[in-house]
């Protein structure tokens, strides 16, 4: 469908399809960018730091909001020559000075607003840009250089993506062109974007989900984006209808938030053609429910960051969409693998391995990691589902997730997928906690909608109707907030520690 093998290539038949279109706008300051002004501003932005010393293959981290000066900093540094490291912009300055060792990085793009999160060492050798950026220099000596662009390879680097670290210290996810083109092209086929595409970013550009679904993926199909610096539900709505957004892609948590709170006036939505989920998986309750309360088709989607984002979505109306199922491959192949490594046949539930161009070349200098990813040739996710009949995807949980109680073991997602059909219940998860007789049990924590009540004895008679009495939670616990990453999954680790004080 798409030809272009690098970021240099795809800017630049941007600027000469369609140069004059409006690329970019950011609600809140009224910034515009058409499609020539990203080609310019990323060209000079290589230019720069190839004057400063920037050679190939040299990592850049960029600790950036959504907007204008991440666009112009992320492939400003692929066109020159660097590898482009974005984080999350929550990080303090001792989780950065690990990805700042851990990746050899050699400059950091940031501005005023997250200096306080570089460590001191480094201010002497700030430089501030246009557009309020600033730079750090790492390394000790920085040769000037042309400031001419060195031209990027599709199998070049372009990019390390730290993983969450919810199994240990994070991991750096090694992407090149290829790989975030391919999955570009995956993801424009399986949701059929075109040029009168406009899609509303809700989710953050340090994760995946946000930088290729909504930012990568609107550019090689010459679409249109608008630019939120996080999501809000106040103004959703609202921008839907202003800019004629036609999707957006979210996290099953905004989902729930919408929800809870309603349509915030009467706002004409009619331009969406449909709402995307993934990064977790979506309860069937809450997908139902959104589906009827503002009648947009919602497309649940299974993506990585070792495989650049989707790996299966659920096919666009009139295509068939099965609640519950993340949907079928575009562009990969899957499989499912038993624990010895045994093909299962459809309806068998074990670890989802998976090939394809858009999966990474591995984790950044970890060769025992990398062996372990993807033995036998297939990269091994650590997700547990199972293959229906027609080839769709259903999730079951994490591989190291599973709740194991006296030999019975289940996933967390089945305790949750019963509590959020519970009115009151705004978001849900449930953990496997210690217990001395039976290993483990279930805890399930509950932040509840605003103003309503629910009792632990609800709780527990709704699920005993409906789960194996092995499954029902022995602890309920009511809490304010369920902690969630910048991706919007449910943290279940950190549900462990609460539950532990």
């Amino acid at each position: 469908m798409f030809i272009e093998k690098t970021f240099q290539d795809m800017l630049e038949k941007r600027a000469g399809e369609c140069g004059e279109k409006r690329f970019m706008v950011e609600p809140l300051s009224g910034d515009t960018m058409t499609y020539r002004q990203l080609y310019e501003e990323a060209g000079q932005m290589g230019k720069n730091l190839r004057s400063r010393g920037l050679e190939k293959g040299e990592a850049v981290l960029l600790l950036l909001a959504n907007g204008r000066n991440f666009i112009v900093s992320y492939f400003g540094c692929c066109c020159g020559g660097g590898v482009a490291i974005p984080v999350n912009t929550a990080l303090k300055a001792g989780e950065i000075a690990y990805l700042i060792q851990d990746s050899r990085c050699k400059y950091i793009l940031t501005t005023e607003e997250f200096a306080d999160n570089i460590l001191k060492k480094s201010r002497e050798q700030r430089e501030i840009l246009d557009n309020g950026l600033w730079l750090y220099t790492l390394k000790e000596k920085a040769v000037c250089r042309q400031a001419e662009l060195p031209g990027m390879r599709e199998e070049d680097l372009a990019m390390i993506l730290y993983t969450s670290g919810t199994t240990g210290s994070p991991k750096g996810v090694m992407l090149t062109c290829h790989n975030l083109l391919s999955e570009a092209g995956n993801i424009c086929e399986g949701h059929r974007l075109g040029r009168n595409d406009t899609a509303l970013c809700v989710l953050p550009w340090f994760h995946i989900n946000g930088l290729v679904i909504t930012l990568l993926s609107s550019i090689l199909a010459c679409g249109s984006i608008v630019v939120t610096r996080k999501f809000s539900v106040t103004h959703f709505w609202e921008y839907i209808e202003k800019y004629r957004v036609t999707w957006f892609s979210g996290v099953p948590t905004m989902y729930s938030h919408l929800l809870s709170r309603g349509r915030c006036g009467d706002y004409d939505i009619r331009s969406l053609r449909f709402a995307r989920s993934a990064s977790a998986s979506l309860p069937v309750a809450v997908l139902e429910a959104f589906e009827r309360e503002f009648g947009v088709p919602v497309i649940e989607s299974y993506g990585i960051t070792e495989g650049g984002s989707q790996i299966t979505t659920n096919p666009l109306p009139p295509g068939v969409r099965k609640a519950g199922s993340v949907g079928l491959p575009v562009g990969c192949r899957i499989r499912i693998l038993d624990a010895d490594g045994g093909e299962l046949p459809s309806m068998e539930t074990g670890e989802v391995v998976i090939q394809g161009e858009n999966i990474t070349e591995g984790y950044f200098h970890k060769p025992e990691e990398n062996k372990a990813a993807f033995a036998g040739g297939w990269f091994h996710s650590g997700d547990m589902g199972y293959i229906d009949e027609d080839g769709y995807l259903f999730l079951t949980g994490r591989l190291k997730e599973l709740i194991n109680r006296a030999g019975e073991k289940f996933s967390p997602r089945e305790v949750d997928e019963v509590v959020y059909q519970i009115p009151q219940v705004e978001l849900a998860a449930a953990v496997g906690v210690p217990d001395a007789v039976y290993g483990e049990e279930t805890a399930v924590f509950i932040k509840l909608k605003e103003g309503v009540c629910l009792s632990e004895q609800e709780v527990l008679t709704f699920c005993r109707e409906r789960l194996a009495y092995y499954k029902v939670p022995r602890y309920v616990r009511f809490v304010r907030e369920i902690p969630q990453g910048g991706n919007g999954k449910i943290q279940r680790l950190k549900l462990l520690e609460m539950y532990a004080l």
